[in-house]
């Protein structure tokens, strides 16, 4: 393949037209988040179905990030971007006017199909258009569509669906689309010549990546319904999905043509920077969705002042990205992840001591805390994983830097919710212990309630209402010891990512 560059262009111009439509790209992964509960009650679905909304577009996002590369150097970048950018536009129109909730998960997959590229051809693009020594500000450029996105999604859609209807997170993105298009028509310059030797698309390794997803998605949107592993075809279909990921890279190691380079893994900061960049992931994503499940589900706030809770990331991200930025250019980037680690780690753990009584303000707090982490975390790690990689096989890694990132969030998100719901259910049962009539602090307690209701009611009905106020407040008690547990969870996987820091080598000058 040979591309001609045209007369070039200012790069800050092309780091703009290629962080719009990816920020809005990103947006699509957790504005819908918060509107769930909106969009299981218009098509009267039950959370578990709802829940799809969410891995549908995770997986389709899955499928075509580690074509990224393939696709780039067989029909060049800009006919790549437009194709992305209308197949997204097209996936969001028909999520508008989907009549039922069947549709409306297809046309999440057909956004995600165009969603998916567009972040490996963001940081690949934004990479060549930056000097080498620039690829801290680069990164801290493109880390501002990559993490602020994900970040404004919430309070986006909380707003959106509180003051006009959940369509609007997806009709918001079509004017965006239509701008994204004619700034790529006039910033992203290029003369493509299609490659002498054409070779053949790799279709056994694409059919293995699409089954593999597939399969892993049913999986898990439907494990959790089904009681995952009790039932024999979702452990059939695990098997099935395990096996598929197995070939996928076991084919596209031996194929000669394949459309994704598997080799490039071969490069140790890339290897070691893909494990820290999934941990941060993992921990940015889980936190979007656990925070505002629990402001929503234990604080009674609506899907506006969920989506205002962890806001404050954004604040605190757009303040540190650009500083951080000129930061990776003349600091060890290494160190920087480590803080940012650091801090990802102990503001994780900060969320585990949230109580009933927590206030909107101290959620609001810890999450601005929390987005210093970010930002010190992603930039670095991103230009330490292409520090050492050349930029024939940059399209490459950052395909399957993006692919494993989007299959491990994936299955943590669906992992998050099923804690959730497990956990809450072994906390209820410990709780059930301190609920009987020999339990003197119980029956008291019991007996003060029913006095107040008889005020009311009849003494028969005065008791029933005072056990299932106890009981109310049990099961919010088991669900916040399921949200402590998970938060533990989480931070104590951001400690033990720091030793694979000792792996990450700086390009020699």
């Amino acid at each position: 393949m040979e591309e001609i560059q045209a007369k070039p262009v200012n790069p800050y111009l092309v780091a703009f037209s290629m962080m719009l439509p990816t920020f809005f790209a990103m947006v699509a992964t957790s504005g819908t988040n918060v509107c769930l509960p909106y969009i299981a009650g218009y098509y009267g679905a039950t959370p578990y179905e709802a829940n799809a909304v969410i891995t549908s577009y995770m997986v389709s996002n899955g499928v075509m990030l580690p074509m990224t590369g393939w696709l780039l150097r067989t029909f060049g970048k800009v006919k790549v971007i437009n194709a992305c950018i209308i197949t997204f536009m097209i996936g969001s129109f028909f999520c508008i006017i989907a009549p039922n909730l069947l549709l409306l998960i297809i046309s999440r997959l057909i956004q995600g199909v165009g969603g998916g590229a567009l972040m490996p051809l963001s940081q690949s693009i934004i990479l060549e258009a930056f000097p080498p020594e620039k690829r801290g500000t680069a990164m801290g450029l493109f880390g501002f569509a990559v993490i602020l996105s994900p970040l404004i999604g919430p309070l986006l859609g909380g707003f959106l669906t509180e003051n006009y209807s959940w369509q609007w997170v997806f009709i918001v993105n079509l004017p965006f689309c239509l701008i994204s298009i004619l700034l790529v028509k006039f910033f992203i310059k290029e003369k493509f010549q299609a490659p002498k030797n054409k070779t053949n698309f790799d279709i056994v390794g694409f059919l293995a990546i699409l089954l593999w997803f597939g399969s892993m998605q049913v999986v898990l949107d439907k494990g959790e319904q089904f009681n995952w592993f009790d039932e024999t075809w979702v452990c059939w279909l695990a098997g099935f999905s395990l096996f598929a990921m197995i070939f996928f890279f076991v084919w596209e190691l031996e194929y000669k043509n394949p459309f994704v380079n598997i080799r490039v893994l071969k490069n140790t900061n890339l290897l070691f920077g893909t494990m820290i960049g999934v941990v941060v992931n993992v921990m940015l994503f889980s936190s979007i969705l656990l925070v505002p499940k629990f402001v929503q589900g234990l604080l009674g706030y609506n899907a506006y002042l969920s989506g205002l809770s962890v806001f404050p990331r954004v604040i605190s991200c757009a303040i540190m990205l650009p500083i951080v930025g000129k930061l990776a250019d003349i600091v060890d980037n290494r160190i920087l992840i480590a803080i940012g680690l650091t801090i990802l780690g102990s503001t994780t753990f900060m969320f585990s001591n949230m109580t009933l009584e927590t206030s909107l303000e101290c959620v609001q707090f810890i999450n601005l805390l929390f987005g210093f982490g970010i930002a010190f975390t992603f930039i670095p790690m991103s230009a330490m994983c292409f520090a050492t990689l050349s930029k024939r096989k940059t399209p490459d890694g950052a395909g399957l830097h993006s692919l494993f990132k989007c299959a491990c969030t994936a299955i943590a998100t669906s992992i998050s919710t099923a804690f959730i719901m497990r956990v809450s259910q072994v906390h209820q049962t410990y709780l059930t212990h301190n609920v009987g009539v020999t339990d003197l602090e119980f029956y008291t307690r019991l007996m003060m309630l029913k006095a107040k209701f008889m005020t009311y009611f009849a003494p028969y009905v005065a008791g029933q209402k005072a056990n299932a106020l106890i009981y109310r407040q049990l099961l919010k008690q088991a669900q916040l010891s399921a949200f402590y547990d998970a938060f533990l969870v989480l931070s104590l996987v951001a400690f033990i990512a720091l030793p694979l820091i000792l792996f990450l080598k700086n390009k020699k000058k």
